[in-house]
């Protein structure tokens, strides 16, 4: 019990990271500070949470398989690329903002409400 609580800790720090180093990319002023947030921060907490997600998925018995899992996987992907895209292209753009901030908000819903297939018992 204690190494589950260790790992939820370790991927709400990661969650935490990626979202600090989101909005840190998005009002950033300088393509410095973005590239900062972006390659330092939320690249990290990206990391992070994959890993303690991917940890808990063999302490839970969880298939990665499931639909929460496989959609915040995506989501999370197309947020950090779009973030590393706009970091790149030294260039902030509403698409690009929502592109990189709504995916991300997706992520969070779907790890908190675990939708699952029908039919499978949880």
């Amino acid at each position: 019990m204690l190494i589950y609580r260790l790992l939820l800790l370790l991927k709400f720090v990661g969650v935490v990271l990626f979202g600090g180093g989101l909005i840190a990319a998005l009002v950033a002023t300088t393509s410095r500070e973005r590239k900062r947030a972006v390659h330092g921060v939320a690249s990290l907490g990206l990391v992070v949470t994959w890993t303690a997600g991917y940890l808990l998925t063999l302490q839970l018995n969880v298939a990665l398989t499931e639909p929460w899992i496989l959609g915040g996987l995506s989501l999370s992907l197309v947020s950090q690329l779009t973030l590393v895209a706009m970091a790149t292209h030294e260039r902030r753009t509403v698409a690009g903002v929502l592109l990189a901030a709504v995916p991300f908000f997706c992520v969070l819903v779907l790890m908190i409400f675990r939708p699952r297939w029908p039919g499978v018992d949880p």
